[in-house]
């Protein structure tokens, strides 16, 4: 932690910690890629600085390129949610804003790499997954009067 605070104050970035990602809240992600890509500088030096041994953790500027891809895609699907809370009766429109930004973003193979491309394609099929199951979902149909 001394190396980081040094490393932000001589690029002089205020001092804050990296949001973890976690799995089950998946805006997370975007938190924390957003972090990176806001402290690309600091992360850089703190992984060039040989005596520290954090050289294997190095960003490449190729995955530098996936940070700001998979970060774009994310931003429009984050804000979305977070303007305002979201309930039970706004899941398949939340649902369908999210499969239209995963759709959007899909069809621009040229600007995005395949590894987003794949990953978009995947959390396509998993959001689908979790599409069907609305339809079993007691909960779901007395949220929306259809019970």
């Amino acid at each position: 932690m001394p190396a980081w605070k040094a490393v932000l104050a001589d690029l002089k970035l205020p001092v804050r910690i990296m949001p973890r990602d976690v799995s089950t809240c998946w805006n997370s992600t975007y938190d924390m890629l957003s972090f990176a890509f806001e402290y690309r500088k600091g992360l850089d030096a703190m992984t060039d600085q040989r005596r520290l041994g954090l050289g294997e953790y190095e960003l490449t500027s190729h995955e530098w390129t996936l940070v700001k891809q998979l970060h774009d895609v994310l931003k429009d699907t984050t804000l979305y949610f977070s303007r305002s809370m979201p309930n039970l009766p706004m899941v398949i429109p939340a649902m369908d804003h999210i499969d239209s930004v995963f759709t959007s973003s899909i069809l621009k193979k040229d600007r995005l790499d395949p590894a987003i491309h794949t990953g978009l394609g995947l959390a396509k099929q998993t959001l689908n997954q979790y599409y069907s199951l609305t339809d079993a979902s007691e909960a779901y149909h007395i949220a929306m009067g259809a019970y």
